[in-house]
């Protein structure tokens, strides 16, 4: 962290965008993108080396629209030391321009939590022989990255690439100090290690490095639970079924599950669906929803009972995709309270991707699947209004062969 010393400028871009100086927060406006604010950022960023003319102004603007490459920068330039001095920063030139090479003015010392980021994994990388000291010096860059470069601006190229960088780097320490935790046996520090890791980065797998640590601590039932709420969340809202090392992982834990010492009673209170889960038909992530469709495939081999599976497509009017990603979830969540209260109890649905549910019924044949489409295409309209552009198809597919297409 930055030390809150008098004369210094403290700057913050990784999850956030923050300035101070000394113990003071100092506000440069409420517009984060503009190239007023952009400039100060990346200068501070290059830090020593500077900027040239030409890399900024590439970053910032449109060079084929651009038509005195000069004016603007200096314009700019002089727009921010007013901006600046206005906003209380101790007086200065600032930014400087030497021989084309843009830096921040030396007169005003300042720390920026990116840079320090990347000068401690620099640091981790040159000591990965001493262990202890690459550790110590990865760890504090680790506690230092609480977010993406810049997130607020992060549709911009210039963050963009910044932004991958820096993530690389985060990357390799997390993977290095998660592999010497592991091998020191810190259990406890690895969870905390890959759960922060998740909460930053929520789709880069890091979840598995949290449930390989509880299962080392025993703490199955947790460990479950997570890999149950990832799947889900990978399902929902990226419409990606579990990755190869989370199935990995669940395979693993399921191994160790089975040596518990608990006695039946506990695992069946366990199994136990809590109380307003019981409303609806049943609703469970896209890998549950597999292994119960292979087992209702199984029984109805033996037994004959006919089941089907269907599929549920939010479209719009046109029969086409919804691009519109707000009124997409919207509409996903609406069909999901459709289908749970359209079916019976003993009927299983799963979200399959962001468009689409899976359902499947037991012991329903041709034309029992189609009074259950229709009631759910009726109800749906019912709840999403005369307005809404969304229509329902529903895909049928019967054991034993039987086959079709129902549109309504």
């Amino acid at each position: 962290m930055a030390q809150n010393r008098k004369n210094v400028l403290s700057v913050y871009m990784l999850g956030r965008f923050s300035v101070e100086y000394g113990d003071q927060i100092l506000s440069l406006g409420r517009n984060s993108s503009s190239k007023l604010i952009q400039l100060l950022q990346i200068v501070w960023l290059a830090g020593e080396k500077g900027v040239t003319r030409d890399d900024l102004a590439g970053m910032l603007y449109d060079r084929d629209s651009l038509s005195s490459l000069n004016n603007s920068l200096n314009n700019l330039i002089y727009r921010l030391r007013k901006v600046l001095a206005e906003s209380g920063f101790p007086k200065s030139l600032y930014v400087i321009n030497q021989d084309g090479v843009y830096f921040w003015d030396r007169e005003i010392p300042v720390w920026v939590d990116a840079r320090e980021f990347e000068r401690l994994v620099e640091m981790g990388d040159k000591k990965r022989q001493q262990e202890k000291e690459a550790f110590q010096y990865y760890k504090k860059a680790e506690e230092l990255y609480q977010g993406e470069l810049l997130i607020s601006i992060s549709t911009e190229n210039w963050v963009i690439v910044e932004s991958l960088r820096f993530k690389r780097m985060y990357e390799k320490a997390v993977s290095w100090l998660g592999d010497y935790m592991k091998g020191q046996k810190d259990y406890p520090g690895m969870y905390q290690l890959y759960r922060q890791a998740a909460q930053v980065y929520p789709f880069d797998n890091w979840q598995v490095g949290q449930i390989e640590s509880m299962t080392y601590m025993g703490r199955y039932k947790e460990a479950f639970l997570l890999y149950d709420n990832t799947a889900k969340r990978y399902s929902e809202e990226m419409g990606l079924p579990p990755s190869d090392k989370m199935l990995e992982c669940y395979k693993t834990m399921s191994r160790q599950f089975v040596n518990r010492p608990d006695v039946l009673k506990n695992i069946r209170a366990e199994l136990r669906e809590q109380e307003d889960e019981k409303i609806n038909a049943y609703y469970c992530s896209l890998p549950s929803f597999i292994d119960i469709y292979r087992l209702s495939a199984r029984r109805s081999e033996r037994n004959g009972q006919p089941f089907c599976l269907m599929l549920c497509t939010i479209t719009d009017y046109e029969g086409k995709v919804i691009q519109n990603q707000e009124k997409l979830r919207v509409r996903s969540e609406l069909l999901r309270k459709t289908i749970g209260r359209a079916l019976r109890r003993s009927d299983v649905y799963a979200k399959y991707s962001a468009s689409q549910y899976l359902i499947l019924l037991t012991g329903v044949g041709e034309e029992n699947s189609e009074v259950v489409g229709k009631r759910i295409c009726r109800n749906f309209r019912e709840l999403s209004g005369k307005q809404a552009e969304v229509v329902i198809s529903t895909d049928v597919t019967y054991a034993g062969g039987m086959g079709g297409m129902l549109d309504f």
